[in-house]
């Protein structure tokens, strides 16, 4: 059995590293050209059922997945990194940090509506035809390698489609706040968030804390896409300064 955790960097730094959440359709493979840009402490989740995992069974609700992630992560390491969920990995990363009973040292949510804006039940009728066509935007990055062949795309599709199941179902965290500082970031061209403050704004009454809304050019997940790897990580590197420094919230 593979473990949940995975490390993608071989950085032997001692500051407090990342941990990435992938979004939905995505394995930890996805974030392999983000760890390679940065000397840093990396670490992503391969969620059951998907990339070197794809043996096991999948989690059958966004709960449960989050109950497993949460068994499988220590909450020292937990506790002093940077937790940045992408799409669906925003609401798994939150639900985690409830089952550990800790905070990050700090959440930073990419392209996910606030869990109080959603509706749930937007793409329950979508068929893979339909999917297949949100699958293919630029920037939306779940698996590499996944346009390399037929295969390689129905089994990324598979995976998108299950993983919106979870999604469809998922009604929400309990109304706890964390702690820790919190970070907004947005797609300005996504198609989801076009009323521009669902992922950004929204989130800031899941924290007692710091929180920054931001918007980046490109559209869903266009954080991901190849060739923007310094531009990302200089973001969350202005990200935790803007914590530090302990600023007025910003939306």
């Amino acid at each position: 059995m593979t473990a949940a955790l995975v490390s993608l960097s071989t950085s032997d730094s001692h500051e407090p590293g990342y941990l990435l959440f992938p979004p939905a359709g995505g394995t930890s493979r996805a974030f392999d050209a983000l760890a390679g840009a940065v000397d840093a402490d990396i670490r992503a989740y391969e969620y059951p059922g998907h990339g070197e995992r794809l043996a096991e069974s999948p989690a059958s609700s966004l709960e449960e997945l989050a109950t497993h992630l949460a068994a499988a992560t220590p909450k020292s390491w937990f506790s002093r990194s940077v937790t940045i969920g992408f799409g669906m990995g925003a609401f798994v990363a939150l639900e985690t940090a409830q089952r550990l009973g800790v905070a990050p040292g700090a959440l930073v949510v990419v392209d996910a509506c606030a869990p109080q804006r959603r509706s749930p039940d937007k793409n329950a009728k979508a068929g893979a035809s339909a999917m297949g066509r949100v699958f293919g935007r630029t920037g939306l990055t779940p698996v590499a390698g996944y346009r390399d062949s037929p295969e390689s795309w129905e089994y990324a599709l598979d995976l998108l489609l299950g993983d919106l199941q979870l999604l469809n179902a998922y009604r929400g965290p309990t109304k706890t706040r964390l702690p820790c500082p919190i970070a907004a970031i947005r797609g300005a061209d996504d198609p989801a968030s076009a009323s521009g403050d669902d992922a950004t704004g929204g989130w800031r009454v899941w924290t007692s804390g710091a929180f920054v809304g931001r918007v980046v050019p490109g559209g869903y997940l266009g954080v991901l896409e190849p060739g923007r790897e310094a531009g990302f990580w200089a973001r969350i590197r202005r990200l935790e300064a803007a914590f530090v420094a302990a600023e007025p919230e910003v939306a």
